[in-house]
């Protein structure tokens, strides 16, 4: 094994956080993949770099000797990325975060903002990570979320703008009996198999495991996974119910509702640095989004009828406020 430069940021992390569990979320990855890097990280090293214990990692004298020099490392990589020549006023604008179907809209008008301006895209689960390659200038632009209870802290360096509140729904298959109502109660699914992703790091699957225990159960995750098709697959085969975004696509073999009460809630946001070239079309890529989430919703049924139902979101104040 040769030392990479995802080795370093792997350190880094953990080195940040301070645990591996919190480490591990943040990079989008499960703990014991993350506790096996480290381990391979350090038999290359030769020395310890973490004691782990109840206080969580902690650097060794070795390791404090390490990461002193990677965290200087990294930022002059960081500086070289960031510093490379433009084509045209963007060159290539480097996008990145959870990408929703609807954000198509936006790498589109980025692309055609001018012929020397190309879209790179990066789909990224791990919430903390997008925000921190963004403030390293690793990258431009990116979309992310958050929900109440866990709530995106501002970063000085960043412009955050909301793009859209919407409740999050259900998607289950169309010959389950659920499937039949308009809405869903989350109490009705105690005894439902789920597919649930593993932590973003910023509070999902955790603001799903606060609405149901609040309902009295905790959900059977048989499948902890992301991959969007395999969990697809699994609701539509009648395996698992799941989570999903409002204007997730329903289809002959899945059903998209809404659930009773609107219990669960997410918030589209979009982030880029102030002193950011992109800085100076932040406004209409925030309008872009807007609208594109707009027809999303127009073109879900499930959301469209629950906007009839109930009207627009609560304010965004009411659900998304820092403790």
């Amino acid at each position: 094994m040769h030392l990479e430069l995802r080795h370093l940021r792997i350190l880094k992390a953990v080195a940040d956080h301070g645990s591996l569990t919190r480490a591990a979320a943040a990079l989008g990855i499960s703990q014991p993949t993350l506790t096996k890097q480290v381990q391979r990280i350090e038999e290359e090293l030769g020395a310890p770099v973490f004691l782990r214990g109840r206080q969580g990692a902690q650097p060794t004298e070795f390791g404090a000797f390490v990461l002193a020099r990677i965290k200087a490392v990294l930022t002059n990589i960081d500086e070289i990325l960031a510093y490379r020549p433009h084509r045209g006023d963007l060159g290539n604008v480097r996008f990145g975060g959870t990408m929703p179907p609807w954000i198509g809209g936006v790498v589109d008008w980025l692309a055609d903002l001018d012929s020397a301006t190309s879209v790179t895209v990066h789909a990224e689960r791990a919430i903390g990570t997008q925000v921190e390659m963004v403030v390293a200038r690793r990258m431009d632009l990116s979309l992310v979320a958050d929900y109440p209870g866990h709530v995106l802290e501002p970063q000085p360096e960043l412009v955050c703008r909301t793009i859209a509140v919407e409740p999050v729904f259900i998607a289950l298959c169309t010959s389950h009996p659920l499937a039949q109502q308009e809405e869903v109660d989350l109490n009705d699914l105690e005894d439902e198999i789920w597919v649930i992703p593993h932590s973003d790091g910023m509070g999902w699957p955790e603001h799903l495991h606060d609405a149901c225990a609040a309902a009295g159960f905790y959900p059977n995750n048989r499948y902890p996974l992301f991959d969007t098709g395999l969990r697809r697959e699994l609701v539509a085969t009648g395996r698992a119910v799941t989570a999903c975004q409002a204007t997730v696509r329903a289809d002959e073999n899945v059903a998209v509702r809404p659930i009773r009460g609107n219990p669960l809630w997410m918030r589209h946001l979009m982030l880029w640095r102030r002193d950011s070239a992109i800085a100076a079309y932040g406004d209409d890529l925030v309008r872009v989004a807007q609208q594109a989430h707009q027809a999303a919703v127009d073109n879900s049924p499930a959301y469209h009828a629950w906007v009839q139902r109930y009207g627009q979101s609560p304010a965004e104040s009411e659900l998304f406020h820092s403790s």
